[in-house]
């Protein structure tokens, strides 16, 4: 016969056993579910930011132009950077800044990479050369250039969300020729080519 003490210890130690291994799967459990709690899955793309026309942009200018749905665009400086600056180059043709042959032809370059190439072939004071300087309202961004033929015209188009126009007609980054070079006249919708020494306004766009 068993003794009493040896049975009721046994009895205790496998409570004791029970009570711990219940405790483990209960911290394990309790453990998984925090795991669960605080992984976050990555937001993506649900968290960049969506413009539309008229708010302002990245860079602080005013947004004239969206594309993929807000996610990218134009916007322009508030104001004119020049009133009077000429194109420059007047009798050569730069290199790579297509030149266009009719109001409808279609320019490849971007004027970003117009107003590098015109920066580097002309020097001085040029229009590209005052666009490409500005550094935003806020004087420390950068990027900045002067619009091509298509960029200008659309900032036209939105010349009463942008506003603060004070010439008739602005510069365009886009050449024609050797002399000439594309212009926005600004009191109506016409567009045309100007002699590269005459003095045209200068309004700095950026994409974004």
């Amino acid at each position: 016969m068993k003794h009493p003490i040896n049975l009721q210890f046994k009895t205790t130690l496998q409570r004791l056993l029970l009570l711990c291994v219940t405790l483990f799967f209960a911290s394990a459990s309790y453990a998984h579910e925090q795991v669960k709690v605080v992984v976050v899955p990555m937001a993506g793309d649900d968290l960049r930011t969506v413009y539309e026309i008229g708010e302002t942009g990245p860079a602080g200018g005013i947004v004239y132009h969206v594309t993929d749905g807000g996610l990218h665009g134009l916007e322009a400086s508030h104001e004119d950077q020049g009133a009077s600056a000429e194109w420059g180059c007047l009798g050569t043709d730069v290199n790579f800044v297509e030149n266009l042959a009719t109001d409808d032809a279609v320019d490849p370059n971007s004027g970003a990479h117009n107003t590098l190439l015109i920066r580097i072939a002309c020097g001085g004071a040029t229009a590209a050369a005052v666009a490409g300087s500005y550094e935003g309202p806020n004087g420390k961004t950068t990027n900045w250039y002067l619009p091509n033929k298509e960029e200008l015209d659309l900032l036209y188009n939105q010349r009463g969300v942008v506003g603060g126009f004070d010439s008739n007609s602005y510069w365009s980054s886009s050449e024609s020729s050797s002399n000439v070079a594309w212009y926005q006249v600004f009191v109506d919708s016409g567009q045309g080519v100007g002699i590269k020494d005459f003095a045209d306004g200068v309004r700095a766009v950026r994409a974004f």
